[in-house]
């Protein structure tokens, strides 16, 4: 009796979530961005994002174009300019409903090509959210022998994605 009193008062276990490789979440806004700079992919290590449950956002560079216009430089030397994301600046907060701004913080995976973070959604009254991810993304210059960029600002680029998280 003592055994099933003990198995029948455990906590509800939650559905695994999890998946084994990053993928675009249905209730995502958008799975690519096109930046000045090329495309760059968001996605996430699970199928939903379930609040009070860790979960992890990779931010992947899909592409990088050969920005020509941040350069004043000869044309033989523009065709060597390529660009990589040296830091990421990134915030979630609630589309309709103000929950604060939960900061998201970004580090290089081994790879080098992907930036991950490990964050989680505090629960709220209503049973779905709509929270939006703001990203401001900084790019240096990968050859060293190319320097004469015109201005910081212009290597920088900002934007957002909306998704939906739920308590259960």
């Amino acid at each position: 009796m003592t055994i099933f009193l003990l198995v029948a008062c455990s906590p509800a276990s939650k559905d695994k979530v999890e998946s084994t490789a990053p993928q675009c979440l249905k209730s995502q806004s958008k799975c690519f961005v096109e930046t000045k700079f090329g495309r760059v992919e968001i996605l996430f290590n699970q199928e939903k994002v379930l609040t009070e449950i860790p979960f992890k956002i990779y931010l992947k560079v899909a592409q990088i174009n050969k920005a020509k216009e941040h350069v004043v430089k000869a044309e033989h030397e523009v065709n060597k300019l390529s660009y990589k994301i040296s830091q990421v600046k990134s915030y979630m907060e609630g589309r309709e409903m103000f929950m604060g701004k939960i900061p998201v913080f970004f580090s290089s995976s081994k790879q080098g090509k992907v930036m991950i973070a490990e964050t989680l959604l505090g629960s709220c009254s209503a049973e779905k959210m709509v929270w939006r991810l703001w990203f401001t993304l900084f790019f240096e210059n990968n050859n060293a022998s190319i320097s004469n960029i015109e201005d910081k600002e212009s290597l920088q680029e900002t934007f957002f994605i909306d998704f939906t998280s739920s308590r259960f």
